[in-house]
């Protein structure tokens, strides 16, 4: 597969991803499958994040667009699914997590600097916003090994918030392995239909006002789903 260089990006505002219009298609959230080329591994609830639960789970046209993408890597690679459908307790969990280590990071920062910050690398936790994890439409994703289950090197370590973490980071560097795996993970996403957030070399969304609005869509397919863990025991 010839690997195209990772462009540019786009810098996102969370204010106009509010504002596009969604139409719910109403498909079901369903768990990721293990297969040979396709696993998952909730890493939050692995980490003991609060309100995480055991299992990814995301609509059904992402997961077959996922065992789609991971169809296109060669033999010996797969995906592997951090995180997709994330409840909105999750979403404050993590922008407390994360908040916390970037005020550790960058202590020489302002506050509205380092809120500015957690801005690039957490949506916005309101009642009146949906957060793309919140669709279903969200996933978080690496590339493993299949022979060993090794994770590639993509160059700076999940959720590190970090210029690193820029999907295009590596893009003046192309002779290191994080440029190659990041634009192997970065084609086999969009070419099944998936949009990448920049500043996250992990995060790839379908269906969402996010993939709406990098895609230059009038209206998103996903809202808010819910995933009941009592139903699904």
């Amino acid at each position: 597969m010839l690997l195209s260089s990772i462009p540019t990006p786009i810098e996102h505002d969370w204010r106009h991803i509010e504002n596009i219009s969604i139409f719910e298609s109403n498909e079901s959230l369903l768990a990721v499958p293990n297969t040979q080329n396709l696993k998952q591994l909730p890493i939050y609830f692995d980490s003991n994040v609060n309100h995480a639960i055991n299992i990814c789970v995301a609509r059904q046209s992402v997961i077959q667009k996922l065992q789609q993408a991971a169809d296109l890597l060669p033999k010996h690679l797969g995906i592997l699914v951090l995180d997709a459908w994330r409840s909105s307790a999750v979403q404050k969990a993590l922008q407390e997590k994360i908040g916390d280590n970037i005020k550790t990071i960058y202590p020489h920062l302002s506050v509205d600097e380092q809120q500015q910050l957690l801005s690039d690398f957490v949506a916005p936790v309101r009642a009146d916003f949906i957060s793309p994890h919140l669709t279903g439409g969200s996933v978080d994703i690496t590339l493993f090994n299949r022979e060993t289950n090794e994770w590639l090197d993509m160059g700076a370590g999940f959720d590190e918030p970090t210029e690193r973490s820029h999907t295009h980071f590596y893009e003046d560097q192309p002779t290191h392995p994080a440029c190659q795996n990041r634009r192997l993970l970065y084609s086999v996403m969009n070419l099944v239909g998936f949009s990448n957030l920049p500043t996250e070399w992990w995060h790839f969304d379908y269906g969402n006002s996010l993939w709406a609005y990098y895609n230059q869509k009038s209206h998103a397919i996903y809202g808010a789903a819910h995933w009941d863990v009592v139903d699904h025991q």
